[in-house]
């Protein structure tokens, strides 16, 4: 129904029922779009729960991975996988990259991938032992990296959640 116009030129409010209804079709239109999301892949988490500066590298990965995705590896776990030959991939961007990195990384920016993808992985076989990293629990492109790899084919992926920031905090070598 159009406003009336009333004498002066004024308009009158719409009638109370058309706006409940307006909020009624607005409130609905949420609760599908919540609905929906529940049945999308990789899908943005809303149960508000997300880490801190405090969130040990752990305790964030197991609140930010998806059930599929790589498994976490920890400190002690790099380290060693780092001295066992591991190729170690870091998802941060290429000037990032550049300002320091653990030791034999090769860069495969997560934001991009085209560009970097060939000289990172050209080489390297689909059961090569890759470790995903980025800036620490902050961060989730190592777990979209690692998610990727996994369906470009690559088959042994571990995602060391703590990152360069951890690695870089033990006083281990680091790469500039």
């Amino acid at each position: 129904m159009p406003p009336v116009a009333l004498s002066g030129g004024a308009r009158s409010r719409p009638p109370a029922a058309i706006v409940l209804a307006q909020a009624a079709v607005l409130l609905l239109l949420s609760f599908a779009a919540a609905a929906a999301r529940s049945y999308l892949p990789d899908s943005i988490r809303w149960n508000g729960r997300w880490p801190t500066a405090d969130t040990s590298a752990e305790q964030a990965y197991k609140m930010m991975a998806q059930p599929t995705d790589p498994p976490f590896a920890s400190l002690a776990e790099a380290i060693a996988l780092h001295g066992g030959g591991a190729v170690f991939i870091d998802a941060r961007a290429a000037e990032e990259f550049a300002v320091g990195r653990i030791p034999r990384a090769r860069n495969l920016p997560f934001y991009d991938l085209e560009a970097h993808e060939k000289a990172a992985l050209a080489d390297l076989k689909p059961d090569t032992r890759l470790v995903v990293y980025c800036e620490g629990v902050g961060c989730e492109l190592s777990l979209f990296l690692g998610r990727e790899l996994q369906a470009r084919g690559f088959t042994d992926i571990r995602d060391f959640y703590g990152g360069f920031p951890e690695w870089q905090k033990a006083g281990l070598e680091v790469e500039k």
